[in-house]
């Protein structure tokens, strides 16, 4: 019966927060898979696989559920930047920021991903394409935590230490940071270092 503080609808989103909730300490645990059910698996652990596999995203290139090779990579967060959509708190222009990252100011723009070095610095990646960060950043609108997997080399233009700000954040990042939805976050002012009050890795 649904809570009675809450309407029918406000109860199935609800319902589906926890099933994701479920599903995200799973694969945090590692053992949580989309593919057949390993001959091992629990009665709950494939009860689990199966909630996964029936909770809808929307997918990207790149999020897994095609290619298992290659390791998902943790984000703190992402910034699209487009000639005629630079990010809200960023005062450079298109171009002029381009010239701080290094790369062209070709009109398709870039998507760069926040994330964290092995040793814990904070590190962006700068991606040739930006059509599977959109799905990726679909799903964070909704507050569904998916990843994406490690890109390949050849999709990476460069990689630089600090992030670049304002950023969309990663729904964990929110939650660490006491923010419910993803929302445009600044780092200090220092650009070699995460700071504090920086969305922690993993």
């Amino acid at each position: 019966m649904p809570r009675p503080d809450l309407s029918e609808p406000e109860y199935l989103r609800h319902i589906e927060h926890l099933a994701r909730e479920i599903v995200n300490v799973a694969s945090a645990e590692g053992w949580l898979t989309y593919a057949e059910d390993p001959a091992e698996a629990t009665l709950l652990q494939r009860a689990v696989n199966e909630t996964a596999r029936q909770l809808r995203h929307y997918h990207f290139d790149g999020d897994g559920c095609l290619d298992e090779e290659r390791p998902f990579l943790r984000l703190a967060g992402i910034v699209l930047l487009r000639p005629d959509a630079v990010p809200l708190g960023i005062e450079e222009s298109y171009p002029e920021i381009c010239a701080r990252l290094g790369v062209e100011a070709k009109p398709e723009g870039w998507a760069v991903w926040n994330t964290w070095a092995s040793d814990g610095q904070s590190l962006s990646i700068v991606l040739a394409g930006s059509e599977g960060t959109e799905g990726l950043l679909m799903n964070w609108a909704r507050g569904i935590e998916v990843y994406p997997l490690a890109p390949l080399p050849a999709q990476v233009v460069l990689t630089r230490q600090g992030w670049l700000t304002p950023m969309t954040l990663s729904p964990r990042s929110a939650r660490r940071l006491g923010v419910i939805q993803p929302a445009s976050w600044k780092a200090p002012a220092n650009p070699e270092t995460s700071g504090g009050g920086t969305p922690a890795p993993g």
